[in-house]
Formats: structure tokens, C-alpha cells, sequence
């Protein structure tokens, strides 16, 4: 993809991003002004987005608003949803069982993404609400997904800066493919203190109808709680939720 190529992506999805529920639609002046692009490209973009379905021309006001190609890639989104729907009902008994807060997560580019979150009755909330992005190398959660993708996407993971959340933050890439190494053998991830002190993460792997891994599913708790002694017994209650969730999926 040559540079301008790229270049008109990106303005295209600059546009695109100012719609919101508060501003639903825009005029022409409107647009330029929020991108401070220039008029001709800008009027190119918005030809080409409305060709494409993911803008369209409100009639009586001449203003933009999003069009029926957005409404059909989020009906994409929602039906991925829906899907894991299906298995809310084992994330929250997990949750009970386990008494702490359970998760299904995703990922998107270098970030793990919560698509569910099941809250336990501590009042201890960490940052995992539904939609959040939260880095994969010190989440259980990320890098049991990431442990069992292609080599390209584990390597870009390893080649990039690594920030460290906490001291106790893996940032050593050798480190890390160990880590990734056991997880792949033992179908599930722990970690501790990596992105929050004093909070302990455990994920197992989800996978589809093909045995490939496409979520995870995760519990997050104060480490006092989750203890080494517990450890064992929350391991494998999160590997057999996630087996079932797994055949929900309609993997066998």
C-alpha cells in the first residue's frame, strides 16, 4: 500500500470517527473544519464514502450521516455478541463459584479488548469494563490468546516497546516466549502483579468450530484472595468453563 494510499485511509476513517450519538450528522463546513483537511480531498472522501454505502445524504438538510454499510459492519459485531451470549450463563456461574469478577476477551491488534465481564461482590474494580483495551504481554488474558496465533503476530508482539506496567512486568522478550511456550502446553495463563501490584489474573484459551483460539476467558481478583493454594483449584475451574464455552462454539 503505497504512502498516499494510506494516507486518504486514514483521513476516510478521520471522517467517519466525528459522527457520534451527540452528532449524528454534519455538513460539508463541518467536516473540513473538524479535520482541517483541505476542501478537494475532503469533498473525494466524502464522494467515495457515500459511493460506498458508509455515509449518506440527508435530503432535506444536504448534512452527512452514516450509512447502511456501518449499520451492516456493526450487525458483524453484534452478532459476534450474540454468540457469546450464548455462554453468559457459565461465565457467571465461573464468577460465583470462584467469587471474583470473570471476563471473555478478544483480540484487537496489540491490545486484548473485554467483550464480557461478569462482576463479582468485592468492591475492588479494576479497569476491565466491556469495550476496554488493555495491553496483551502483561495481561493473562492477551497472551493466552496471543500463545496460539500464527508466529508473524506473536513476533510483532516481541519486537515492539514493552511497557512496564508494574516491577514485576515482563519486558524481556526471551522471557516472554518461555512464558508463551508453557502456556501453549499447559492451556491456560497466570500471571501476578504484572499489570496491577497485588492482583492476580488467570486465563484459559477459547476456541471455534476449527480448534482455532478466539478468546479467552479470564477471572482477575486481589491476590490475597487468589492465593497459591487456591491457584490449582481456580485453574481448573476456568479451564472447564472455557471447554464449555468452547463447545458452545462448536468446538468438540
Amino acid at each position: 500500500m503505497s504512502g498516499s494510499t494510506l494516507s486518504s485511509v486514514t483521513n476516510a476513517l478521520r471522517i467517519l470517527r466525528l459522527f457520534t450519538p451527540k452528532r449524528q450528522e454534519l455538513s460539508f463546513t463541518d467536516i473540513v473544519r473538524h479535520t482541517n483537511l483541505p476542501k478537494s480531498s475532503t469533498h473525494r472522501m466524502i464522494a467515495t464514502l457515500v459511493k460506498e454505502g458508509f455515509l449518506s445524504k440527508n435530503p432535506r438538510t444536504n448534512h452527512y450521516r452514516l450509512g447502511l454499510a456501518i449499520l451492516r459492519l456493526g450487525g458483524v459485531i453484534f452478532s459476534h455478541r450474540e454468540l457469546y451470549k450464548e455462554a453468559l450463563p457459565i461465565v457467571k456461574k465461573l464468577s460465583e463459584t470462584l467469587d471474583e469478577s470473570a471476563h471473555i476477551c478478544l483480540l484487537e491488534n496489540m491490545d486484548v479488548v473485554y467483550l464480557f465481564r461478569v462482576e463479582s461482590r468485592h468492591p475492588d474494580r479494576l479497569l476491565t469494563q466491556i469495550g476496554r483495551k488493555n495491553p496483551i504481554h502483561c495481561t493473562s488474558e492477551g497472551l493466552c490468546i496471543l500463545a496460539f496465533q500464527d508466529k508473524r503476530t506473536t513476533q510483532k508482539l516481541l519486537v515492539s516497546e514493552l511497557y512496564p506496567y508494574t516491577p514485576y512486568t515482563i519486558t524481556d522478550p526471551n522471557d516472554l516466549r518461555a512464558l508463551i511456550a508453557d502456556i501453549q502446553k499447559n492451556d491456560y495463563c497466570i500471571m501476578k502483579d504484572t499489570y496491577y501490584e497485588n492482583y492476580t489474573s488467570i486465563a484459559a484459551p477459547i476456541r471455534d468450530y476449527t480448534g482455532t483460539v478466539v478468546s479467552s476467558l479470564s477471572v482477575i481478583g486481589h491476590s490475597s484472595r487468589i492465593t497459591e493454594k487456591k491457584q490449582d483449584m481456580f485453574i481448573k475451574e476456568i479451564q472447564n468453563a472455557a471447554q464449555k464455552i468452547s463447545r458452545h462454539l462448536g468446538h468438540y
